[in-house]
Parts: structure tokens; C-alpha cells; sequence
């Protein structure tokens, strides 16, 4: 099943997508500013501390070095000092003074106290000769600055001080602000929505209305359906409006004017195949006419008994009725009448169709052989018009025959169809014209003979009922036309 999106769903989404990815973005850059002015902030202040501490751990190795602070007081000074950082910011993770050598002279992990650290960063450390900022991990994983300060005056070092500052509350701080920034964006999203959907629905009902008629058009095929009032309106929709109103009535002209064509064909045609008709009509009323004149003389002429006379009069009254039904049926089959579909049998149909040229086939010495699918369903159409159909057909297939041939008429049931076939015995059609056949005023007889309307006239009354007649044959063959109509319920025929 093919999905369906409507306008105003299409207006919804699209204009919320788009709003979503310019607040995203927005958002984002935001994100990602804040986060940078954050972490160098954050990174500023560990260059401070570091510069503060390398000033005061120099100053204690000069006085060591002038003999005014001993060993002893030395270590202890710079524990002192290691200690109460680690306590007053938490975000130091450690806090090392090493001497020129790698070695520990103070650390925030007591355990560390003498070792030689040989590793890159503090290589680097050991190499600055200004404060070194250098991106490093912690023993989870965590990410964090180590910040060196040399501890120097002029070409004098004494080692650098080693200062680990972690950015968690740098990460934490960016996830809140992320955090807040989504809050603020689905609250923003959210009345985007609201006032986008009242905004589409007033955008999208006229083209709703406008779709619904076209919807009832496209489906019932009806061109006189009521379309409803829309509001006048001075934008591009109102001129759709406007529009689609004028072409609808100019369909509608079209269309009856159409219509009053095709009933002018039918009638045409029609005519045509009475006068085809007019042979077999005359000798089914020349028979019983012969009967009813011959009575009359005898009933004028000849004396007869109360007995002989009644016989004279039943035979002239049966001669009549009959007469009188057969010009009856002609008239009925000539009369112009609208389309009315009703629940027919299709083999009812083509059995009265049969009896309607049963003189003509007889005449030609040309056998029908029946094959009608027993439980067919009713289909819902015009019996006169398809009786024309059918009638027409046979006219055809018998002309196309000449004498002695055979006409092969079945029904079937195929995919909620009923399915006509009609073929014959004759010399088939030609190819080269097989497409043209059913195009009006086209015609394979003598000038005079025919009017070309025939079959064009079948093929739009078949549509008429939502089916369609479709032909095949091959040269020396004969032809077979397929009509399909519509199945409507189940009822059987």
C-alpha cells in the first residue's frame, strides 16, 4: 500500500524539521563555545596557580641555596604548601616539584617521595622554559591538563613544578549547559508545533476541500457533484480556488456535450442496425400476415359452421398478437431512452439479443453454438444498451461470415469480471487495421454500407459501465471480441 502524506502534514514536518536543525545548530555552536571558553578559563587559572606556586617554590630553593632554610625545613615547607593546595582546589589531582634530574622532591601521594620520573611529559616539563600546558590522562581514562612551571631565574634551574588539573567539572559543566540547551529547544520545538499546526490547517483545508472533490470525481467519475463554497480568498489559493471552480464547470459542459454526442451515435447506430434488422422483421410479420389474410378471405368468402369460424378467428388473433409483438420488440430496440442500470443477467441478455437476429442467422444458415457459465452473477447495467452491443457484434461477425458459418458465444466469471466472447468463423481482420476499429467513422465497407460509428458505439457504452471490449484475431481466423464488465454483488443470474 502506497503511503500517503497530506499537505498540511507535509507543511507540519518539513517547517518543524527545519526549525529543528536551525535550533541544533544553533544550539551546537553554542555548546561547543561555551565549552571551549570554558576549558580555556579553566586552563587559565591552572597556568595561574601554577605560575604562583613555581614563584613560591623557587623562592624556597634560593633560600636553601643561601643556607637560610635547612633540608629538613625545605621538605616540610614544600609538603606544607602541596598539602594545602590539594585541599583548597579540589580540581588539582596532583601536585609535583621535581629537581632538575626527574626526581621527586615533593608530591601530593607521599608514596612517590624520591623516585626518577622519566616519562615524556615530564621530559618536556623538564625541557620548558616557560609554562607548559600538556593534555593528558589520569589513571581512569579521565581527560586533564598537567601544567609546568620551571623553576628558574635567569640560567639558574632548579626544576619545574608539575601541576595535574582535571576537567571534569569542565565536561560536567558542558553536559548541563547540553542539557539545558535540549530542554530549551524541545520547549521552543514544541510551541513551533502548536503554532505551526493551527498555521497549516488554515493553510491546508482549501487545498483538502479542493482534493476531496477531485478525490469524488476521480472515483464515482460524476462531473455534477455540489463542490462546496470556500471562502474568497487574495492569495495564490484563492486563484486555485477560482481555478479549479471554472474548470469544473467547463468539464461539465464538456461533458454533456460529450454525452449528448454519444446519444446522438448510439442513436445513429442504432437506426443503422434496425435497418439491418428490417429483413427478418419483415418476414417474421410476413408469415403470420400471410396467416391472418388468408383467414379474412375465408371468413368473407366461404360459408362455415359457428365452429370452423371460431378456429378462423383464434389463428387471425394469434397472427396479430404476434405481429404485434414482434413490431413491438423493433420499436422497443429503436426507442431513445437514458441510461438506466439495473441487476441484470448476462445470459438473458444474450439470449434475447440472439432471438432479436434469430431470422437473420437462419436466413444465412449460420449456427450459434452456446457456452454460458451457469452461475453467472447479475451485473449492474442497461440491458438495452448492451443488448446494442451485442447485437451490433453478431451484425458484424454475420456480415464478416456471408453463409454457413458458425457463431461461438460463451460467458465466463474471471477476477470479479463477467466475461463476454463472441467469435465467428469469418476471414478474420486485418492487423494492419486491428488497432483503428474501434475509432468512430472508420470502416472496412463499401461507401453507403456502414456507418463507422458501430463499434466506436460499443466500446463507449461498454466503458460507460466501467468495462472494457478488447478484439483478437488473425487473418483466415475469424475475430473474437471480449467484453468485460464489472461484477456488482453476488447475487446469481
Amino acid at each position: 500500500m502506497k503511503f500517503f502524506l497530506g499537505v498540511q502534514a507535509k507543511f507540519i514536518l518539513l517547517t518543524s524539521l527545519c526549525i529543528f536543525l536551525f535550533a541544533g545548530f544553533w544550539g551546537y555552536l553554542i555548546i561547543k563555545r561555551e565549552g571551549k571558553l570554558y576549558t580555556e578559563d579553566t586552563i587559565n587559572q591552572a597556568r595561574i596557580i601554577a605560575e604562583i606556586s613555581g614563584v613560591i617554590f623557587t623562592n624556597a630553593l634560593v633560600y636553601k641555596e643561601l643556607g637560610l632554610v635547612e633540608d629538613v625545613g625545605l621538605t616540610d615547607y614544600l609538603d606544607y604548601y602541596v598539602s594545602d593546595m590539594m585541599q583548597k582546589d579540589k580540581r588539582i589531582v596532583y601536585l609535583i616539584v621535581l629537581d632538575p634530574k626527574g626526581r621527586v622532591l615533593s608530591h601530593s601521594n607521599i608514596k612517590e617521595y624520591g623516585k626518577v620520573y622519566t616519562d615524556p611529559v615530564t621530559k618536556r616539563a623538564l625541557e620548558a622554559t616557560e609554562i607548559l600546558v600538556q593534555y593528558v590522562k589520569d589513571a581512569n581514562g579521565n581527560e586533564m591538563v598537567d601544567v609546568a612551571a620551571p623553576l628558574r631565574i635567569s640560567t639558574k634551574n632548579w626544576g619545574v613544578c608539575r601541576i595535574g588539573f582535571s576537567l571534569k567539572q569542565v565536561k560536567e559543566g558542558i553536559a548541563s549547559l547540553r542539557n539545558e540547551m535540549i530542554s530549551m529547544i524541545s520547549i521552543m520545538l514544541l510551541g513551533s508545533l502548536i503554532v505551526i499546526g493551527i498555521a497549516g490547517k488554515a493553510f491546508a483545508t482549501p487545498l483538502v476541500r479542493l482534493a476531496k472533490v477531485m478525490d469524488q470525481i476521480t472515483e464515482k467519475g460524476d462531473l455534477e457533484i455540489q463542490v462546496p463554497e470556500l471562502k474568497p480568498r487574495n492569495d495564490e489559493i484563492g486563484k486555485l480556488q477560482a481555478s479549479f471552480t471554472w474548470m469544473i464547470k467547463r468539464l461539465r459542459e464538456a461533458n454533456r456535450e460529450r454525452m449528448r454526442t454519444m446519444d446522438l451515435m448510439c442513436q445513429t447506430e442504432k437506426m443503422a442496425t434496425v435497418g439491418n434488422l428490417a429483413a427478418g422483421v419483415a418476414h417474421e410479420i410476413n408469415n403470420p400476415l400471410g396467416g391472418v389474410i388468408l383467414c379474412f378471405k375465408n371468413l368473407i368468402e366461404s360459408d362455415m359452421d359457428e365452429e370452423t369460424r371460431k378456429i378462423h378467428i383464434e389463428v387471425i388473433n394469434s397472427g396479430l398478437l404476434k405481429i404485434q409483438k414482434t413490431v413491438k420488440e423493433l420499436l422497443d430496440f429503436a426507442r431513445k431512452t437514458p441510461m438506466a442500470k439495473v441487476p441484470s443477467s448476462v445470459n438473458s441478455i444474450l439470449d434475447e439479443s440472439i432471438r432479436l437476429v434469430d431470422c437473420m442467422l437462419a436466413k444465412r444458415n449460420i449456427k450459434i453454438i452456446k457456452d454460458f457459465y451457469v452461475d453467472m452473477p447479475t451485473v449492474l447495467v442497461d440491458p438495452g444498451k448492451i443488448e446494442q452491443v451485442i447485437i451490433n457484434i453478431i451484425i458484424n461477425a454475420v456480415h464478416a461470415m456471408g453463409e454457413n458459418g458458425t457463431l461461438f458465444i460463451s460467458t465466463a466469471v474471471e477476477d470479479d469480471m463477467c466475461v463476454i466472447s463472441i467469435k465467428d468463423t469469418g476471414p478474420g481482420i486485418d492487423p494492419k487495421i486491428l488497432s483503428r476499429i474501434f475509432d468512430p467513422f472508420f470502416t472496412t465497407k463499401e461507401p453507403g454500407k456502414g456507418t463507422g460509428l458501430g463499434l466506436a458505439v460499443c466500446k463507449a457504452i461498454i466503458e460507460q459501465h466501467g468495462g472494457r471490449i478488447e478484439v483478437e484475431s488473425e487473418k483466415g481466423a475469424g475475430a473474437r471480441f471480449i467484453i468485460k464488465l464489472p461484477i456488482r454483488g453476488t447475487e446469481k443470474a
